[in-house]
């Protein structure tokens, strides 16, 4: 049925998607999800893999929902059998582009605070840029002004974030405030503080449950209808995403 990238293409050459955002909730649920299950894979809270390249083109939708594959460069998280607690890591051994974490745009621009991580933070960084993705219809730093990733690294070290529309920034709608607050979680500066994949689904789907007044809302999507006539180089991706 597609994958996320043709959604976002459709919806951009369409002129922004028709889904209201109750349904844009649902897409970031599919997203934090599926990398929350991910990282606990084997059963217990402490993430034991990572996946290393959450972006859009990694999501296949099938049967109203977003999912995510592509694990070829997916790593096992160690751990340190003396402090029992996770190993970080200071190389992901992946190119850089706009949409990678923010401790690794910190490496690449060899600013003071880069340092080792948990490797399952950056997964939650990068799922940020895809939940706002699914928000907005836009690439992260692609308005009003589109940033390389160097430019874009800057903003993000200095804790800046790419804008809003404004519509959706002073929208009180409670779908939105919920993606919003997701985004701030995923996009917590200190890795240390950022929460996990886990905590921030459990807050989206909390969050989807006070909205429907339903204990197991349907997380199911309908998308809307592509024009087939739509042709694979009509993507504007690598423009956005350096």
């Amino acid at each position: 049925e597609g994958n996320m990238h043709d959604y976002i293409k459709g919806s951009r050459l369409a002129g922004g998607s028709t889904l209201p955002p109750v349904d844009r909730l649902r897409l970031a649920i599919h997203i934090a999800t599926s990398v929350a299950d991910l990282h606990t894979i084997d059963g217990t809270p402490m993430p034991s893999i990572f996946h290393n390249d959450i972006c859009c083109h990694q999501y296949l939708f099938q049967n109203g929902v977003f999912k995510l594959n592509d694990f070829n460069y997916a790593r096992p998280i160690y751990i340190n059998k003396k402090t029992n607690e996770q190993c970080t890591r200071t190389s992901f051994g992946m190119g850089m582009w706009k949409a990678r974490s923010l401790e690794e745009l910190q490496r690449a621009l060899g600013h003071p605070d880069s340092g080792p991580v948990k490797p399952d933070k950056i997964d939650v960084w990068m799922m940020g840029n895809l939940i706002y993705y699914m928000l907005t219809d836009l690439y992260t730093f692609e308005k009003p002004k589109n940033l390389s990733w160097q430019d874009s690294g800057k903003e993000l070290i200095a804790g800046r974030r790419t804008p809003y529309p404004k519509d959706i920034e002073k929208s009180k709608d409670a779908s939105h405030v919920a993606v919003k607050k997701a985004l701030d979680m995923c996009w917590t500066q200190k890795w240390q503080e950022r929460p996990s994949a886990r905590l921030i689904s459990d807050y989206l789907i909390g969050q989807l449950k006070k909205i429907t007044g339903e204990e197991k809302p349907d997380l199911r999507v309908v998308l809307p209808k592509r024009d087939p006539n739509q042709r694979s180089t009509e993507s504007d991706y690598d423009k956005y995403n350096d």
